[in-house]
């Protein structure tokens, strides 16, 4: 595992987006930490590397967002499931069988 620390929320964004040159269809990215801890920005960055042209929000209260750009983008927070029954039961699971 490795750590990088960005100061801003720029940095945070320009290095999601390099980080989505390294990204190929259907790959999952799992990010995890506490409130306004950049998550959203990092999903931000990744979108935009992505060719997302949309403007990203925290998905916390739709649960997915989806965006459009070289590849379908799938923003999910689970935040509010309480268990992974309320995942099967939103039909969570078909967004993570796609293959580009």
């Amino acid at each position: 595992m490795y750590t990088i620390q960005t100061y801003s929320p720029q940095e945070t964004i320009a290095l999601a987006e390099r980080f989505a040159s390294y990204l190929n269809p259907g790959t999952v990215i799992a990010l995890s930490g506490e409130l306004g801890a950049g998550k959203t920005m990092f999903a931000k960055g990744v979108a935009k590397g992505l060719g997302v042209n949309e403007h990203i929000t925290s998905p916390t209260f739709t649960i997915i967002n989806e965006y459009y750009g070289q590849v379908p983008f799938y923003h999910m927070d689970a935040y509010r499931l309480s268990d992974e029954s309320e995942a099967l039961d939103i039909g969570m699971e078909d967004y993570f069988s796609y293959s580009g």
